[in-house]
């Protein structure tokens, strides 16, 4: 019996680096000054022109665009915590342009909080605040209980419990 399937080759250096896949130091010299002279000799190349700050979503300002990644760490969390969220973008940013101090963690500094914490994440429901105002404010009480209100449990999966059993 023949086996009719040809068999796919792995590359000659698959997974080799360094002196395995054949850079001697001397080579590696070699292959940096090579380098090194077409770079001299090619100052108007493309390769020395790639401008990262016009490829992002938000534009060139780079504040900008850390609060686009906070937004979306914001985002996820909410998520993550079993919560809504209706903010969009534009309407952050708005936020983000409007406010007069500095976003951040620090006692000072700014954040965006919910007024009602039972309710999610909407532009109705939002603020900006100091963060140590934020941090003293008073939790949500259960009027059913008379206790804080905890939060809902989380989406992900329930940690399992490690018991170590006497067979193992």
């Amino acid at each position: 019996m023949t086996n009719t399937k040809r068999q796919k080759r792995s590359s000659w250096n698959k997974g080799k680096t360094g002196l395995a896949a054949g850079w001697t130091p001397e080579r590696r010299a070699a292959a940096s000054v090579r380098q090194r002279a077409w770079c001299v000799e090619n100052p108007k190349s493309s390769f020395f022109q790639y401008d990262r700050q016009s490829r992002w979503k938000t534009g060139p300002d780079p504040e900008v665009r850390a609060h686009y990644y906070r937004f979306l760490r914001m985002r996820c969390q909410a998520r993550y915590w079993c919560q809504d969220w209706t903010i969009k973008w534009d309407d952050y940013l708005a936020l983000l342009r409007d406010s007069s101090g500095k976003w951040g963690r620090t006692m000072g500094s700014i954040n965006l909080v919910r007024l009602d914490t039972l309710k999610g994440w909407h532009m109705d429901n939002v603020q900006l605040m100091e963060r140590s105002e934020s941090l003293n404010r008073q939790r949500a009480i259960d009027p059913a209980t008379g206790k804080t209100v905890k939060r809902r449990r989380k989406t992900g999966r329930r940690p399992q419990r490690w018991k170590k059993t006497r067979d193992q």
